[in-house]
């Protein structure tokens, strides 16, 4: 099948507003003609572009009461991650798009897929990114396997199932051994793909990505990398490496996870079926693709295509087209309430605020009935990240529980995490910043627990202790610069009454 593309880089997108350069994370535009499985041409000319980058969470755009009646979205998954002693290529994620009709109040949930991590001879594989309407899953875009020592990962496919982790993606073999025949397989029927095999013991291999109705799937060997979790409509985590010399080499989070690497082979794509871990010689496959079917859930046209192999890899991405500017809602990277002597201190910091209005605090005695107890002006609108806080002084329960409204120029909201003190006993969280982190992690404990012996430590997926810091103060720094991109725990121990907190941050 014949594509022909023309790729730009719009530079008026959300990451570069805030940042002031481009990522690789950025999506690139698809101009052009492109000849798909569907006779309609993706095209944005004359149309407003919206263009959604990977932020590690969930991302929602409200349909404004502003006669929208039609939206197009392309969404494209992560590639694998590059294996930087060799010089083949990643793979590429796949990318398919929609004309969606709409009416306002629609909201469209969106996950962007995170590209596999980084390895010496192996390399994790890419998340995919996917898109719900109302809360029905109506796009996934495979992501692309992991480069190797050996070879080149697996594309993302535009077919539902993904590829075979085999010594030829393209064709599909297998490359498997031991007692399951579907190891090395790439998972069909929406199941996650399976481990590759290292050797005739098949003892090792790269962990398939997770798909629709599973994880990734495998002979579960220890020394093998782990597959990637099940698709979710709130994302999965990738795979982790292997415990030799891929240990901490992760598939991508995304709406289903890539697999992760094991010595010198890397992990499968996740997708709608995740593609197969490569064994030993042999390249990982790309996970398959979805999109459902015209005439469903608004859907007038649709198309998807293969990725195409990349030398460096990148984060999956998108782009939302309609008459005018749709703005993502702003993005709570912490949210923490702590008990103190004037009485509940919440603070939150914003990553973006983007025609933000301002904030609404509520509170609640159950969790569930929420009233309004103040509100507090958004500082800006240039994008930047910011810290809040606010004391309430007037409580009468020992449990209160908190939650914070942000609220648009144009009245679109959005509300954090909930959060909860008990006067009784000590705050129950955490806060880490910015999340994900690049390069100083910033961990704030409860001002209670200042002036008393605290152990901090930061654990990556496979449970190995790789920070550790005795502090006595509440908000303690750590430079992660140098650690691998993955999810890592936090756990922070006081010797005042034995307490013990958790969180999590993305590198």
């Amino acid at each position: 099948m014949k594509r022909q593309f023309r790729i730009t880089l719009n530079p008026q997108s959300e990451g570069v507003k805030k940042s002031g350069h481009i990522s690789k994370g950025m999506f690139l535009l698809l101009v052009a003609t492109i000849s798909l499985y569907s006779n309609a041409q993706f095209n944005c000319s004359g149309l407003t572009t919206t263009n959604i980058s990977y932020t590690g969470g969930v991302q929602t755009v409200t349909i404004p009461a502003s006669g929208i009646s039609s939206v197009r979205i392309s969404i494209t998954g992560a590639s694998g991650g590059q294996a930087t002693a060799s010089s083949n290529l990643a793979g590429g994620g796949a990318t398919v798009y929609a004309y969606v009709n709409v009416v306002p109040g629609d909201v469209f949930r969106v996950i962007i897929g995170q590209k596999g991590m980084n390895g010496g001879s192996e390399s994790g594989g890419g998340g995919s990114s996917a898109i719900y309407k109302n809360g029905v899953l109506i796009m996934v875009a495979g992501g692309g396997g992991g480069e190797d020592n050996t070879g080149n990962g697996g594309n993302g496919l535009a077919s539902t199932d993904g590829g075979n982790g085999g010594s030829d993606v393209s064709t599909g073999s297998t490359g498997g051994c031991g007692s399951s025949p579907n190891n090395g397989k790439g998972g069909t029927g929406g199941n996650g793909g399976n481990h590759g095999e290292f050797s005739a013991n098949c003892v090792h291999g790269g962990g398939g990505g997770g798909g629709l109705n599973s994880a990734g799937q495998g002979n579960g060997n220890i020394n093998s990398g782990q597959p990637g979790g099940q698709g979710n409509i709130n994302g999965a985590n990738g795979g982790a490496g292997s415990l030799d010399d891929a240990s901490g080499i992760n598939g991508g989070w995304g709406w289903s996870g890539g697999g992760g690497a094991d010595s010198k082979e890397s992990g499968g794509g996740g997708g709608y079926s995740g593609g197969g871990g490569g064994p030993e010689s042999k390249n990982p496959g790309g996970g398959g693709s979805f999109v459902a079917a015209i005439g469903t859930n608004g859907i007038t046209a649709s198309g998807k295509s293969d990725g195409t192999g990349t030398s460096t890899g990148s984060d999956g991405s998108g782009m939302i087209c309609s008459p005018v500017l749709l703005t993502l809602p702003v993005i709570f990277e912490s949210f923490t309430v702590d008990e103190t002597s004037q009485g509940n201190l919440l603070k939150w910091v914003i990553s973006s605020e983007i025609n933000t209005s301002h904030y609404e605090i509520e509170k609640s005695i159950d969790g569930i009935n929420f009233t309004k107890i103040d509100i507090l002006s958004a500082a800006g609108t240039d994008g930047g990240a910011r810290e809040y806080r606010f004391t309430d002084i007037s409580f009468n329960q020992p449990k209160i529980f908190y939650r914070i409204k942000s609220v648009d120029i144009d009245a679109k909201y959005v509300y954090s995490v909930i959060r909860y003190v008990n006067r009784m006993q000590q705050v129950y969280s955490l806060a880490a910043y910015p999340n994900p982190a690049k390069g100083k992690l910033s961990i704030v404990l409860p001002q209670s627990w200042q002036g008393s012996n605290i152990r901090i430590l930061l654990i990556n997926a496979m449970g190995q202790v790789i920070m550790e810091k005795n502090v006595s103060s509440q908000q303690n720094d750590f430079n992660v610069e140098m650690l691998p991109r993955g999810v890592y725990l936090i756990k922070a121990f006081s010797d005042k009454k034995g307490e013990q907190l958790t969180g999590r941050f993305i590198k």
